[in-house]
């Protein structure tokens, strides 16, 4: 049996567990692929070099699974084949919804869908298979998996060969976040010498006529700032006689909702400007009272900035929002005051824009016992299944609660999930033997196949490549500080991040309406054609 063959019938296999994110599917998924890659002879003779390691703390009771591969040659240098193991629901398909994990039924059954034309042109072609998980992200493991077989009987090359499958990256990457200890521990203990990673989402045509496929030399960063307001509370029909926390993110947001000048550039890439996730105030049931707290927070895409660069901006802004916000409350007070006889309360207050980690600094210097109160808090809450960023909305306010100076405020922060940003850098020397070997494989994919492989700096579409190593110019103390629940909610591991320092690329077949009813691949590239390429970079790396 050929080895397009091969990947297609495990692609068949894999692709019909429906490993949602945030379901107990993702644990039949690991369970399913340990079973599958632990039947390969070389890990029935070499038990101890596979296995299904369990999230620390994971409320799904999640496991990643690795499996190494060690050439004839003795060596520590290692290539690591990674990818996430979960897809996203099934809504869209309708009626389709039965079949969308058989790959050939809903291949079969797709034009019953109404769909746009270049989908029905791919369809007819039967050149596309469709189905979750196809692109996005199965048929990568099912390629892994066959290569990680075939190189486990020939043995033909010198060094290891790890492969990581991993869950939750549709979530918040749970699954390699957990995974950065276990490769700095085979870095440190086993002495592997990391010499390159792929992680394989699709390479995505922008357009109908493109004749190329995309390889990212690297991949978008993601932080999340909020800003979390104080007010002053006051009676409904006294309104200037306190400060409302809904006009202090009324004015962030105007101030900073797609906002270009917090975009990021690099070379020809731009990121998208901001975007807000979520506002609202904290008020929980109706009262003719203003509310005391409201918040907001953000999406933001990194190339080049740094967490710090990013918050003395924001807190820039989150300053002039306060001034604008008092400025404008005196201006109509005035008016008011005009318009009415009666005399009225007024409260008076100053802007004050604070960091995180300053209030919390000056919380645990007068309570030694917060982070542990802060613990049972989260435990709590977790046991509620409040997702991360409704912990972090809460912690904050307990963190508030628990300050002497309780006044109107904006408390900066960035909460969960943080992806730093990561590119290849040829003036260093371990990213420039891998760029040397990407560019070989590039010429074999011209020369043997007559595929045209375009570089690109940065994947955009965020990916877990960002938890191979961090830019070295971001402080990891003032980040860690202040993003909140580090270390104690949210584990990142900043330190360890900075020790990998793996160099990787995005790199994967060809695919087509990622998230969609209408998720489609390629069948020829990239179950015949991407194979073969990876294995070229294998051994190039693996000399």
């Amino acid at each position: 049996m050929e080895l397009k063959e091969k990947i297609y019938r495990t692609l068949k296999e894999i692709t019909a567990v429906p490993s949602v994110s945030g379901t107990d599917g993702e644990k039949v998924m690991a369970e399913k692929l340990y079973s599958i890659i632990s039947s390969i002879d070389y890990f029935k003779m070499n038990k101890e070099n596979c296995g299904l390691e369990a999230i620390d703390k994971d409320l799904l009771g999640r496991s990643f699974v690795w499996a190494m591969v060690s050439g004839k040659e003795e060596s520590k240098d290692t290539v690591i084949l990674t990818t996430h193991m979960d897809v996203v629901g099934i809504e869209g398909y309708g009626h389709l919804q039965p079949v969308a994990y058989d790959i050939e039924e809903c291949t079969k059954r797709i034009s019953e869908l109404t769909f746009d034309e270049d989908a029905l042109k791919d369809a007819e072609s039967g050149e596309w298979i469709f189905g979750r998980g196809t692109a996005d992200i199965k048929s990568g493991i099912a390629i892994y998996i066959e290569i990680m077989r075939e190189l486990s009987e020939k043995r033909d090359f010198k060094g290891n060969l790890l492969m990581l499958l991993v869950p939750g990256e549709e979530s918040n990457s749970e699954g390699m976040i957990s995974s950065i200890p276990f490769l700095l521990k085979l870095q440190e203990e086993k002495g592997c010498n990391f010499v390159g990673a792929t992680v394989c989402e699709s390479s995505i045509p922008k357009n109908e006529d493109e004749d190329f496929k995309r390889l990212y030399l690297g991949s978008v960063g993601k932080i999340m700032p909020m800003f979390f307001c104080v007010g002053k509370e006051t009676h409904a029909g006294e309104p200037f006689g306190g400060l409302n926390p809904n006009s202090l993110v009324s004015e962030i947001q105007r101030r900073l909702e797609l906002n270009p000048d917090f975009c990021d550039i690099a070379g020809k890439q731009t990121t998208p400007p901001p975007v807000s996730l979520k506002q609202t105030d904290l008020k929980k049931l109706y009262s003719v009272s203003t509310p005391l707290f409201a918040v907001s927070y953000y999406n933001m895409l990194t190339l080049t900035r740094t967490a710090d660069q990013l918050s003395a901006e924001l807190k820039d802004l989150a300053r002039e929002a306060f001034v604008s916000v008092l400025i404008g409350n005196e201006d109509r007070r005035y008016r008011f005051s005009e318009m009415s006889s009666e005399q009225f309360r007024y409260a008076e207050a100053e802007p004050c824009v604070m960091y995180y980690q300053e209030l919390l600094a000056q919380v645990r210097s007068n309570d030694k016992n917060f982070d542990e109160y802060i613990r049972r808090q989260i435990e709590a809450w977790k046991s509620e299944k409040l997702d991360n960023q409704t912990i972090a909305i809460n912690i904050v306010k307990e963190t508030y609660e628990k300050y002497d100076d309780e006044r109107p405020m904006i408390i900066l922060s960035f909460i969960p999930p943080f992806y730093p940003h990561i590119c290849l850098n040829d003036s260093k020397a371990k990213d420039k033997g891998f760029i040397e070997a990407i560019d070989k494989m590039i010429k074999y994919a011209k020369d043997g196949f007559n595929e045209k492989i375009v570089k690109e700096q940065y994947f955009m579409g965020i990916s877990d490549l960002s938890y191979t190593g961090i830019d070295e110019n971001q402080d990891l103390d003032s980040l860690a500080a202040n993003i909140v629940g580090y270390g104690i909610n949210y584990d990142l591991y900043l330190e360890a991040l900075s020790k990998l320092d793996i160099p990787g690329v995005v790199f994967g077949g060809e695919g087509k309406d990622i998230h969609k009813s209408t998720e489609r691949l390629h069948v020829n590239y990239s179950l015949k054609v991407l194979p073969e390429l990876y294995k070229c970079l294998i051994y190039s790396l693996l000399k």
